[in-house]
């Protein structure tokens, strides 16, 4: 099994071009994409990053049903904006599903997906395979491979000179079981545990200490958070946050603030040598976001 990495994020969207306007004051950069899937009766906007790509998907208007409109469509009346699904990228997408079954994670047989893009007329190849939620205890993930060379997606251009997020740094996920999520991840998706901070139960706390595994996903980190020993264990974790990487984090929150978004003066992060800023939800369509600059001066 080839080592997975961080092939790009999906959020949920109800207004495509709303969330693409945000998202490029957001990240400080134009979107390198405006596609649609036809077969599947999605529309979406990209942009690609130093380490991987952020999709805002939403529902073609008047399309065809399809399952997977159908399942966005769900989404998004039941838990509304926000992150949808990880996209763990693989050299080789049949092997992986071939390695993880004989792992004894449930995955379905690959299939070939294609997008167009609406302003060119370019389009994108790949190789893709849905893993059902129940068995990532609840975390919408899918292995893909594309088949496209890597510029048919070109980077999303900065639109200033600094203050502009580079890479995605890590994925946050909540865990209702953190041992279990860590086996699921660690042992059966085989990602490298780099590093665990814990954090012991404060005296007279009801619950016990807590714990940060970060595991490496390619030039990212997914990140487990949850109790130590939860004295009621649960089957479900939740796809949380995001930290996005950037060089300097004073002139983002600058650039941010004069483009009217609501964000926190730096801080020292939990990370030596960090400093860290976050956004309100609504605006970033309900992810929670945080900006992180590391190597602080």
């Amino acid at each position: 099994m080839t080592p997975l990495f961080l092939d790009h994020i999906v959020i949920a969207v109800r207004d495509l071009d709303t969330a693409a306007a945000n998202y490029r004051r957001l990240l400080g950069r134009a979107p390198s994409w405006r596609g649609r899937h036809p077969a599947h009766g999605t529309d979406n906007v990209l942009f690609r990053l130093d380490n991987c790509y952020i999709e805002l998907l939403s529902p073609t208007q008047d399309a065809a049903e399809s399952p997977w409109l159908q399942a966005l469509r769900e989404h998004l009346d039941s838990a509304g904006e926000g992150l949808y699904s990880l996209a763990l990228g693989t050299d080789d997408v049949d092997a992986t599903v071939a390695a993880v079954r004989e792992r004894g994670l449930d995955a379905l047989d690959p299939a070939d997906g294609d997008g167009v893009d609406r302003d060119s007329g370019a389009r994108r190849e790949w190789r893709n395979a849905r893993i059902p939620p129940e068995r990532i205890r609840g975390v919408p993930a899918f292995f893909i491979q594309h088949r496209s060379p890597p510029d048919a997606l070109p980077a999303a251009e900065p639109l200033a000179q600094d203050g502009f997020v580079t890479a995605v740094d890590h994925t946050v996920v909540a865990s209702s079981d953190l041992p279990a999520s860590l086996s699921l991840w660690r042992d059966t998706l085989g990602l490298d545990l780099r590093h665990t901070l814990e954090r012991p139960a404060r005296e007279g706390a009801s619950s016990g200490g807590r714990a940060l595994h970060f595991l490496r996903l390619g030039d990212s980190i997914l990140e487990l958070a949850g109790e130590t020993a939860p004295m009621r264990p649960g089957k479900r974790d939740l796809l949380w946050g995001l930290a996005y990487r950037v060089r300097n984090l004073a002139r983002a929150v600058e650039r941010l603030r004069a483009e009217g978004v609501d964000v926190s003066d730096p801080r020292e992060g939990n990370a030596p040598g960090t400093i860290v800023a976050d956004l309100k939800p609504g605006f970033s369509h309900d992810v929670r976001t945080l900006l992180i600059q590391k190597e602080a001066r």
